[in-house]
């Protein structure tokens, strides 16, 4: 074991401990040109301690001695009323603030002014009624004449109206019908008009017996005149009637393609229908129709306008075809 090592299974050895060493004090410096010293026995908190005085130190706090009675609080002031003085209240909405009294001003008037007449009080006021109440029954009248006036203006505008539905649904009360002969085309509104009746076998699945006939009923339009080209309107009301009276309609369609803003001159366009009447009178009936007066190039607005409408007065023609 080198001598320097330690020996840890001996105790160690402790050397004395020497005083801590000063440190060397510094010169002192001089003080700065232009600072005053503090006057003798100044112990303000920027005193400097002199050469050699012990380092400051702050005071501690002593306990508080609780066998020493407390000081007691101060409660809240009450409320008090500062202005107007507590004796000298006013009446409610008077002013607060006292006004200064200006220096040769007149005396304040009284009011209601003294020794004025009394002023005359109104009928109404003197009935015990109130002034507006005066208007009212001016005010019903003048509501009671508008709204007559407005009833009455409805009632004639619903007349008018009225008038011209009249006009128009009985428009067709006036006939004017054209017996064709058997084979032979009626003519109406520059057109020619062939009609076909025949029986037709009766389709499978009818519920009818032998006592019923089909019918089948072709149609065929030929426009003679271009000015009539663009009435492209479908017959109305057709239907077969007996000699007795009878009547039995006739639906039907139209066939094939058909322009829908002019037809073609001399060219034939087929409507077919069909009708169910009795074996009786299968072949008596006679077809009849309402052909159209309708026109492809009337604008909209004179089918509207009560002038244009009452200018194609109340006659209709109808065509009525013989079957022998």
């Amino acid at each position: 074991m080198s001598t320097n090592e330690r020996d840890w299974f001996s105790p160690e050895q402790r050397q004395p401990q020497q005083p801590p060493q000063q440190p060397p004090q510094q010169p002192q410096q001089p003080p700065p040109q232009g600072w005053t010293p503090a006057p003798e026995g100044y112990t303000g908190q920027h005193a400097r301690p002199g050469p050699g005085a012990p380092p400051r130190r702050h005071a501690r706090p002593q306990p508080y001695d609780t066998r020493q009675p407390r000081p007691q609080m101060r409660g809240p002031y009450p409320d008090q009323q500062v202005w107007p003085p507590a004796g000298n209240r006013q009446q409610p909405g008077s002013s607060t603030q006292p006004i200064p009294a200006v220096p040769g001003a007149p005396a304040a008037r009284p009011w209601p002014p003294q020794g004025l007449p009394p002023r005359p009080a109104s009928a109404g006021q003197a009935t015990g009624q109130a002034p507006a109440g005066a208007k009212k029954p001016r005010r019903l009248l003048v509501a009671v004449a508008a709204v007559a006036v407005s009833l009455l203006t409805v009632a004639v505008s619903l007349y008018d109206h009225h008038d011209f539905y009249q006009q128009q649904i009985t428009r067709g009360l006036n006939h004017i019908e054209t017996v064709v002969p058997a084979g032979q085309p009626g003519k109406v509104y520059n057109t020619e008009w062939r009609v076909a009746v025949a029986p037709m076998k009766p389709p499978e699945g009818n519920k009818h017996g032998p006592e019923v006939t089909w019918l089948k009923i072709d149609i065929a339009r030929r426009v003679v005149d271009p000015a009539s080209a663009t009435m492209i309107g479908d017959p109305g009301d057709m239907k077969l009637r007996d000699r007795a009276g009878r009547e039995w309609t006739v639906p039907f369609e139209v066939v094939g393609d058909r322009p829908l803003e002019r037809m073609e001159v001399g060219k034939d366009y087929r409507i077919q229908g069909m009708a169910i009447v009795p074996t009786a009178v299968a072949q008596e009936v006679e077809l009849s129709f309402e052909p159209s007066d309708y026109r492809s190039d009337t604008p909209t607005e004179d089918l509207f306008d009560r002038e244009k409408m009452e200018a194609l007065g109340l006659d209709v023609y109808v065509l009525r075809f013989r079957r022998r």
